[in-house]
């Protein structure tokens, strides 16, 4: 589909093979995981969505990428885009971001009865984003998301100095305390690991990805799945999952048992996955979403790893 949005700019609205849509999230640098191509092969296993994807383009140019999540019922579509563009311009001073912005809600509403587009726009939260997103007949229906991005350019040794004392601290206390660390590349033995972390996570009452649909988006993409386990006495005490997406990663699952956690074995594994992911050439590592009001500890957890608070504008509907 090809949309002339004004004047002498033309913007191409084409479906993207993987291999390119892999090198783009690479240029793209920062990115959401949401936009993962894994993880929509994900979302369609498990949740029975179905993916569009799509590469906009000027001229040849690429501009964006967005993957989102359809569903056809009963004469109704409704869409789902969480994090999504990724762009391949600057979003804060590219003056094609409002076209790109209005070919995604015109491809995805059509403006007919019936489609209802629900999205969270990878654009920081301000009055700014919010004047184009009301621009494009939406509004917003949930506040911004928060996540931190954890710049992984720095060395090793500056990136442990930018920690924060009591984070730093607890690191050298799991570097004492005996852990033996695996990295675990056999589907048995994640699948054990995302056994403990669902019972982990049903105890803890905490809402998060379960392990059906982490083992899924394994089965995609083996090689952007980073997971690593602490055992003390040959007993499995935790257990961290990173993602790894173009030149961006996601921390997103993680467990721990009473002596995992008296041992400070979590800061251990975040760290030796830190290191992992530097080593790999990884650039950019999100946090995985941090609230301070309903999950104070954990906030004050991420928040010690000493990056960057960022808040999205929220979702629109």
């Amino acid at each position: 589909m090809v949309a002339v949005l004004e004047s002498e700019l033309e913007l191409s609205w084409v479906d993207g093979p993987r291999p390119r849509w892999d090198a783009l999230m690479g240029l793209a640098g920062q990115s959401g995981l949401e936009q993962a191509w894994a993880y929509g092969q994900a979302v369609e296993s498990e949740h029975g969505l179905r993916v569009e994807r799509g590469l906009i383009a000027q001229g040849g140019e690429p501009l964006a990428l967005v993957q989102a999540f359809c569903r056809d019922r009963l004469g109704v579509r409704f869409t789902r885009v969480m994090r999504g563009p990724v762009w391949l311009i600057d979003p804060l001073r590219d003056p094609r971001v409002p076209a790109v912005c209005r070919a995604i809600a015109e491809h995805f509403l059509r403006r007919r009865f019936g489609d209802f587009l629900l999205w969270l726009p990878e654009l920081p939260q301000g009055p700014g984003s919010a004047a184009l997103m009301r621009a494009q007949g939406l509004r917003q229906v949930v506040t911004g998301y928060s996540s931190i991005w954890l710049d992984l350019g720095p060395s090793p040794d500056d990136l442990r100095a930018g920690l924060h004392g009591k984070w730093r601290n607890a690191l050298r206390t799991a570097e004492k305390a005996g852990f033996t660390i695996d990295r675990i590349d056999h589907p048995r033995r994640l699948n054990q690991n995302l056994l403990l972390y669902d019972r982990f996570r049903r105890k803890k009452r905490f809402v998060g990805p379960g392990g059906d649909f982490i083992a899924a988006l394994a089965r995609h993409d083996r090689q952007a799945v980073l997971c690593l386990t602490a055992r003390l006495d040959d007993d499995l005490v935790a257990g961290v999952i990173l993602i790894r997406h173009g030149a961006s990663a996601t921390y997103l699952a993680s467990w721990t048992s009473d002596a995992g956690r008296v041992g400070q074995a979590h800061n251990l594994l975040l760290w030796r996955g830190i290191e992992a992911l530097q080593e790999n050439g990884c650039r950019w590592l999100d946090l995985g979403g941090v609230n301070t009001e309903s999950q104070p500890g954990i906030a004050r957890f991420k928040l010690g790893l000493g990056g960057e608070v960022f808040t999205l504008a929220g979702t629109y509907l």
